[in-house]
């Protein structure tokens, strides 16, 4: 190994998983096309400073991110791979700067591996699926950290160190919001407590790094707090008070998630860096006994401190706090690779006895997770691929589904009718892949069963991309936009049922204005106060005019919706034009003779008592029942 060679197969890999599965599949409801809304809305509008998501003020989030995407957008085109783009670059550049992270201070073979785990662990690919900021302040936090302990270290100029450490902190700040500062500063003022050189607090710069960080950071604070129509009362409480501090203390308004369960968001980060999670033990084992921190550590013995530091900080914060989503701990996860890559090196040095025992469990996993997937398509021979996975999964209660990851416990064996392709091509990964890593690693080939094993989660990664896929009917409402888009004029209006982000993708996917219908609450309600806002928010009194007027309107409703959509509807002047994911799109005139009336759907439904009342009158009917009404 050396340096060409290593950056050579780190670049390939993580530009060839995550810029290549850029462009699939669509953007998802809820945050990821909502997000990607506003960095559109940014683009056309020219307003760098204020959010907006359908015209209305967006006051959650700092804006590099979407100064990022839009400019994304600007370059390529609004899609779903300009979208992802940004985030795919950060991870490449994340993969390479633990790289040289681990390489520094650890060796070549470490900071390769400590490169692949951040590479090809689950929870970074899974999480940069969706447009969230977590991967682009990760590897400031990384840069930043880099660079200030090689000046502490002495190995680079304190101006260079401090000063860049400095402007990478402001950027985390324009990435995450406070989180970017008290993060770095608190993980920093623990290392020097914990290396007992808190007292040598004068050889840093102080003075001129925090004007470095005001340089980059307040620019964008004070054209914010200024944007109009209050100090306090408006962008200060929303943004600093609301959506940080009471956030932390389970305090925030709205209450539209639940924080995971602390023993479940323990036990996922077992998932999030399998199978490099098995190398745990072997990483802490390099780490210095508590005892020793206070002694005169060398350079490798201060890296490991400040890693270790680094990631019980983050990980011990969000065990405390009430805001515990599944990929908060994100800014943690460059440390931990680096150690388990660093664990990994030093068993594969030693020739660790325990490493061929530990890689033939792991090929057992593997069997047994091939078995799984083996019985679940042989639960599902029967049953006829539908094109649509939504018709074969279960639904739960609209509040289960505050955690981001509960959509997956939707799935059922029947599902697998509609992924007999993926599953099988998984199975073959991961059967046939931890077997023959487990045969190079019984014959001291180590070298190339860990590479063999990134290559197996690379492989295993793109069957899971072509898998969310086939769940683009269930979350994403891509293809009813482009339905209404087929037949869209424009003098019609599109509008929503219930909140914007459970249908935010038909916002992005047709470029227009929705209206919303009974839904002023969660995301959109506080900057929906504002003078400025347009008045697109309608109830039961203000929606009917339009959906009685001449104008065409096409009504989304998602399935969690359904039920209290339905029964303020006309029957007679309610017409359904398609029905996909369980979401069902409606007009009040009809475009096409074979669009079916609410009237007209409650009159089969009374003919047929086995198919429930609420199936019906969405539309959810059974193919050869639908056959026979048109």
């Amino acid at each position: 190994m050396n340096r060409r060679v290593s950056i050579l197969i780190l670049l390939a890999l993580s530009i060839g998983i995550y810029v290549g599965t850029s462009g699939w599949p669509p953007l998802l409801d809820s945050s990821d096309a909502g997000h990607a809304e506003a960095a559109r809305e940014m683009l056309q509008s020219h307003n760098w400073v204020i959010l907006h998501i359908d015209g209305i003020r967006y006051l959650e989030k700092p804006p590099l991110h979407y100064w990022l995407v839009a400019a994304s957008y600007a370059a390529f085109g609004v899609s779903a791979f300009a979208t992802r783009l940004p985030l795919a670059l950060a991870v490449v550049g994340l993969v390479l700067m633990v790289y040289f992270f681990g390489r520094r201070w650890f060796g070549e073979r470490a900071g390769f591996y400590a490169g692949l785990v951040i590479c090809t662990s689950p929870g970074v690919f899974l999480f940069t699926r969706i447009m969230l900021p977590e991967a682009i302040y990760a590897l400031f936090f990384t840069a930043a950290f880099y660079l200030f302990l090689r000046a502490w270290q002495g190995t680079l100029s304190a101006r260079a160190g401090y000063w860049g450490a400095a402007a990478l902190i402001a950027l985390s700040v324009l990435t995450r919001s406070l989180i970017g500062v008290v993060f770095p500063v608190a993980i920093l003022f623990f290392f020097l407590l914990a290396t007992g050189r808190l007292k040598e607090w004068r050889r840093l710069p102080l003075i001129s790094s925090l004007i470095v960080f005001l340089i980059v950071a307040l620019p964008w604070h004070i054209a914010a707090l200024f944007s109009g129509h209050g100090f306090f009362g408006g962008f200060f409480w929303f943004y600093f008070i609301n959506e940080q501090i009471f956030r932390a203390l389970g305090w925030r308004y709205p209450a539209d998630y639940e924080a995971v369960p602390l023993w479940l968001w323990t036990a996922e980060h077992i998932v999030w860096f399998f199978p490099w999670i098995v190398f745990l033990p072997s990483a802490i084992r390099e780490i210095p006994p508590m005892r020793e921190w206070r002694k005169n550590l060398n350079e490798r013995g201060q890296a490991l401190v400040l890693l270790s530091v680094w990631a019980l900080f983050i990980l011990l914060f969000f065990s405390w706090t009430k805001s515990r989503m599944e990929y908060y701990s994100f800014s943690a996860w460059p440390a931990i690779a680096i150690l388990l890559g660093l664990g990994l090196a030093r068993a594969e040095e030693r020739a660790a006895k325990w490493l061929p025992r530990v890689q033939g469990a792991l090929a057992g996993l593997g069997v047994a997770i091939a078995a799984i997937l083996g019985a679940m398509l042989w639960a599902s021979r029967g049953i006829s691929s539908t094109g649509d996975i939504s018709s074969l999964m279960q639904m739960h209660p609209t509040g289960f589904y505050r955690v981001a990851m509960s959509d997956f416990m939707d799935l059922t064996p029947q599902a697998f009718a509609d992924l007999r392709h993926q599953a099988l091509a998984a199975l073959i990964v991961v059967f046939v892949g931890f077997f023959a890593a487990w045969l190079l690693r019984t014959r001291k080939h180590h070298f190339a069963a860990t590479i063999t094993l990134a290559c197996i989660m690379a492989a295993f990664f793109f069957c899971a991309n072509w898998a969310l896929g086939v769940f683009t009917p269930r979350l994403s409402s891509e293809p009813l936009a482009q339905i209404i888009m087929k037949y869209y004029q424009p003098e019609d209006k599109i509008a929503l049922y219930g909140e914007y982000d459970a249908g935010s993708s038909i916002g992005f996917y047709t470029g227009q204005r929705i209206w919303i219908f009974n839904g002023r609450y969660n995301g959109l309600e506080f900057g929906s106060y504002y003078p400025d806002a347009p008045h697109i928010f309608l109830d039961d009194h203000t929606f009917w005019p339009l959906w009685n007027g001449k104008k065409r309107v096409f009504l989304v409703i998602p399935p969690e919706e359904t039920q209290q959509a339905l029964v303020r509807m006309p029957p007679k002047t309610t017409f359904l034009l398609a029905q996909i994911g369980g979401k069902a799109v409606y007009v009040n005139h009809r475009i096409t003779p074979n669009e079916l009336s609410l009237a007209d759907l409650k009159k089969y439904a009374e003919q047929m008592p086995d198919i429930s009342p609420v199936a019906a009158l969405s539309g959810a009917l059974p193919a050869s029942v639908s056959r026979k009404i048109n």
